[in-house]
């Protein structure tokens, strides 16, 4: 195949592309959110109702105490509730 220095030129190029087809893709992946400023207010009382009207988080659900909790939080982190 190929040898020598020309070779390793090959091989190098051929590593370099591959990561680029690999990492490039998985930029956006990485990038900060960037929300809609108008999104919360079209978000909010869906948020509050899913929250509110979960049946797992209510007295018959299965959750647990902390699961409450960690809905709750995920509820306001993702809502801004």
């Amino acid at each position: 195949m190929c040898g020598g220095a020309k070779g390793e030129t090959v091989k190098r190029l051929f590593v370099l592309v591959t990561a680029v087809f690999v990492l490039v893709p998985a930029i956006p992946a990485v990038a900060a959110p960037s929300p809609s400023p108008v999104a919360p207010a079209h978000t909010t009382t869906a948020c509050q109702m899913v929250l509110a009207n979960n049946p797992n988080t209510g007295p018959a659900g299965h959750i647990s105490a902390q699961g409450v909790a960690n809905f709750g939080a995920v509820g306001a982190a993702f809502c801004g509730l």
